[in-house]
């Protein structure tokens, strides 16, 4: 790739025109009236321009503008960002149809059509006739990705003014939902990034922190479990609100060097998917091909790295709703223009399909050139259009068929019932997954008296949801073991590995009892809209106890610690008046207004506080540890990334964001650990506990590359700083370590453990995303309040040997001798049978905790989220 240089670089910006490439201009989307402003008019360019970013401020005032103008686009507040920037949403169809009444009608068109089990074919039908397609379109999730959010706004003025003939039954058959910005965080964060990096060496690199607040590019892997502002706003309209029955994912992550990457997807498909929605996917890509050769855009490919498999994404989780979820992903992910050597190009692409001649799945070879993003804008819009070209061609045909899958799916439940059990020991944690379960639109009932299934007596309060409802394919997915197929890149070669994960049943990840049945259950019931906890009580003895077993203790407790309480953890079980309670309960003296304080705990967390006469005098006092989470930068790209115009994944670290939020969720403070912090050392001074995220041993000392990030973000932490935590631990401090960062504690701090999938061929061993059963030894307090047996999250992980005669090491969680998998595919599962999957290594005063898993992974992983607040604990409880 060859980059401009300063000189020219300053007299493009000195230009008040963009550089265009060839005959594509600003006219491909002029059509229009007068009175609407351009984009021009309010961003101050044109959008897509080189050299040029708009903030996330700037694009959401053209829209509100835009409406201000224009009575064919309605523009709503759907509520903030994670940094309580607004995000918007526009409905974009013909004036009548926005009109309150008739938009109205629309919208509950669309909700019988996606959601009454009981609907008839015949009243189906009228109302398919009556109704109106809903479209949705997404301009920006990524927000490295630059080109979506830059086109929103181009081909919104386009949909708004346009008085083709094309235009005009568009708007007259589709509610087109344009969804400007997913991350209104990150879209500023990058143009401010970008603008200040300008000319300079560093143009091609993106922000060194996170994207998204918590997420970063996993912003793109919380559509089921909605822990982030910006996905609970939008999951709420797609799946409470509006229901389209088209959705389109736009990125930019093509494979080079096609241009533009369409469905069809390559296998395999999830069964839990209804074929029709397969159907729609291939139908609506193949739209968007023949569209794109229509005019001219070469270097459409399909069948290339993306799967219909994995349940989580923008693009996928509609599958699961019956809507035909559509992602393109597109080149060029820079404001900066470039030239492309056909030379670079490598000879294949993933698929072994070559780069330069024609296939099936791609047609039109682009045979390289120069390339700017007014082009990969121009691909987006037009993949767009031709999306909802299609909603507006087939209007009825994709009304009626979003009722005939929710038929088919009630049916397919007809006889399908799962209970999520009232009496069992962790609740308040069921009762977020049931909300998790309703944020995504599935019907939950709650019994208001005890029942019976089989042989078993359920208490009231129960929860039941039936799988006779339209959105079985997504209960059904997530509350399920996947079964990935053993797939191969040829016989008995290499694994065949899958776009994102194999493995994500929600009771195995959040440690959920849930039964099911294959009948149908009577029982007297009402429907759930949020489910709530149930005020918990509260004991009249001298000291309260705190079940271990239960999460929301752990933040009860961090609260009482912050309110000045006095806090014990039993290292043995404890007979309290509510029963015997394992090792770790916490002991509460109930002294002056601290019962108070804790039966509003009780009260807002559901939890039940059971008494002891008095704290065993085995007992260790805790104080709130003062916790150091490390924050590796990023932001950086390879040269070959750059030769790509690929965007990566932008800055920071994904796991980081994720531990923090899931910190933060529970009342743990923390301090922002930079690589210049470990330098420095003295580190037992600040802190009691130190986490490492999931990285690589070389990733957390080296960092980013000297010259390839400016200064303060390059280095790493350095041996130096290797040397520091080492002495952190020897001093009394607390070491944890995620998944590959135990290497660090193995070479760096020289913990007495192998990790026996290191060297290992993927022929040999293989998991990639997957969920494991483990056995924990509750009596470890890193596994205190844990269950003899759960499941853990395994992807690339470690699995550990301790070495012979090492006494310093305990075995806090190992793999089973036999049948390990409990969601997902593992190849070589032998590998990890009756090996340790986390230790607990004492050196000098301190500790280093290796959990060879992600613990918290993605903050979705509740049933191993006290293996990491033991893990605190351990660093701030008296010895």
């Amino acid at each position: 790739m060859r980059k401009p240089r300063p000189a020219r670089l300053a007299a493009a910006l000195a230009t008040t025109t963009a550089l265009t490439v060839g005959t594509i201009s600003a006219a491909t989307f002029a059509e229009g009236s007068p009175r609407v402003p351009t984009p021009e008019s309010v961003i101050g360019w044109e959008p897509c321009a080189d050299y040029k970013l708009a903030t996330s401020e700037q694009l959401t005032e053209y829209y509100r503008k835009l409406d201000d103008a224009s009575d064919r686009i309605k523009v709503v507040d759907i509520g903030k960002s994670s940094k309580g920037r607004p995000m918007i949403m526009a409905l974009i169809s013909s004036a009548d149809n926005l009109k309150p009444k008739n938009l109205q009608r629309f919208k509950d068109i669309s909700r019988r059509l996606a959601t009454d089990g009981n609907l008839s074919k015949t009243e189906a039908n009228k109302l398919a006739e009556k109704g109106k397609s809903v479209a949705w379109v997404d301009f920006g999730l990524h927000s490295v990705e630059v080109a979506g959010h830059q086109a929103g706004p181009l081909f919104t003025h386009r949909l708004v003014t346009g008085e083709s003939e094309e235009m005009r039954r568009i708007r007259d058959d589709v509610i087109t939902i344009v969804m400007p910005n997913m991350n209104p965080d990150g879209t500023t964060m990058v143009a401010d990034w970008y603008r200040k990096q300008l000319g300079t060496k560093f143009e091609h690199t993106n922000p060194p922190e996170l994207y998204n607040k918590y997420g970063g590019h996993d912003n793109n892997r919380d559509w089921y479990m909605y822990n982030l502002p910006e996905t609970r706003n939008i999951g709420r309209q797609l799946y409470h609100e509006w229901f389209p029955q088209l959705v389109h994912n736009v990125h930019q992550h093509a494979d080079f060097p096609s241009r533009i990457t369409v469905p069809p997807f390559k296998d395999p498909v999830n069964p839990a998917i209804q074929p029709e929605v397969v159907r729609g996917v291939n139908l609506v890509g193949d739209a968007m091909g023949r569209r794109l050769e229509a005019e001219g855009k070469v270097g459409a490919l399909s069948a290339n790295t993306y799967d219909m498999w994995w349940n989580g994404g923008m693009r996928s989780a509609p599958y699961y709703h019956n809507m035909v979820g559509i992602l393109t992903e597109t080149a060029h992910a820079w404001p900066s223009p470039a030239t492309y050597d056909p030379k670079d190009f490598p000879k294949t692409f993933a698929n072994g399909e070559s780069t330069k001649t024609p296939s099936i799945f791609y047609p039109s070879p682009w045979k390289g050139g120069k390339w700017n993003l007014r082009q990969s804008c121009e691909y987006i819009s037009t993949a767009s259009m031709a999306m909802v070209d299609e909603a507006s061609q087939k209007r009825a045909d994709w009304l009626r068929g979003m009722h005939r899958m929710g038929q088919q799916a009630v049916k397919a439940g007809a006889n399908e019932t799962y209970v999520v059990p009232a009496d069992q020991v962790d609740l308040p944690t069921a009762v977020k997954m049931v909300n998790v379960l309703r944020r995504g639109g599935v019907e939950v009932e709650r019994a208001t008296k005890s029942f019976t299934a089989g042989e078993r007596t359920y208490p009231a309060g129960s929860f039941l949801i039936r799988g006779a409802q339209t959105f079985r394919p997504y209960l059904d997915d997530l509350l399920n073991p996947q079964q990935y197929p053993d797939r191969r890149q040829y016989p008995d070669g290499p694994p065949d590995p899958p776009y994102d994960i194999t493995g994500w049943t929600l009771p195995m990840q959040m440690g959920v009892t849930v039964d099911k049945y294959q009948t149908r259950i009577n029982a007297a019931t009402k429907p759930v809209d949020q489910a709530a906890v149930r005020a918990g009580s509260v004991s009249d003895k001298a000291v309260l106890a705190l079940d271990p077993r239960v999460n929301n203790s752990v933040l009860a407790v961090n609260r009482l610690l912050a309110a000045g309480a006095t806090v014990s953890r039993s290292t043995a079980s404890v007979t309290t008046n509510a029963g015997k309670w394992p090792a770790g309960t916490f002991l509460v003296p109930a002294k002056g207004d601290v019962r108070k304080k804790a039966a509003a705990q009780a009260r807002q967390l559901g939890l039940n506080l059971a008494g002891v006469d008095k704290v065993p005098d085995s007992a260790r006092k805790l104080t709130a540890p003062r916790v150091g989470l490390y924050y590796p930068w990023g932001g950086a790209l390879s040269e070959e990334e750059q030769a790509r115009g690929a965007a990566t994944v932008g800055g920071g670290s994904r796991d980081e964001g994720w531990t923090r939020y899931t910190l933060e969720k529970f009342g743990f403070n923390q301090d922002k650990l930079t690589d210049q912090k470990v330098r420095a050392g003295n580190l037992k001074k600040n802190y009691d506990v130190i986490v490492l995220p999931d990285a690589s041993y070389a990733a957390l000392r080296d960092g980013q590359k000297p010259g390839s990030m400016p200064e303060e973000y390059t280095g790493g932490m350095t041996e130096e700083g290797v040397a520091h935590l080492k002495e952190f631990v020897k001093q009394g401090g607390t070491l944890v370590t995620f998944n590959n960062a135990e290497e660090l504690a193995r070479k760096g701090l020289g913990v007495p453990v192998k990790d026996v999938t290191e060297g290992k061929k993927e022929t040999e061993f293989f998991a990639p995303g997957t969920l494991l059963n483990m056995q924990f030894d509750a009596n470890q307090p890193i596994a205190w309040g844990m269950p003899e047996k759960g499941v853990g999250f395994f992807s690339y992980s470690p699995a550990f040997e301790v070495a012979a005669g090492a006494d310093s090491v305990q075995n806090v969680a190992r793999y089973p001798s036999e049948k390990a998998l409990a969601s997902g595919w593992i190849l070589g599962e032998q590998t990890l049978h009756n090996r340790s999957a986390a230790v607990d290594a004492k050196i000098g005063d301190g500790h280093a905790v290796l959990l060879g898993f992600r613990p918290q992974n993605r903050s979705q992983t509740h049933g191993t989220f006290k293996l990491l607040f033991n893990a605190l604990y351990l660093g701030s409880m008296s010895k």
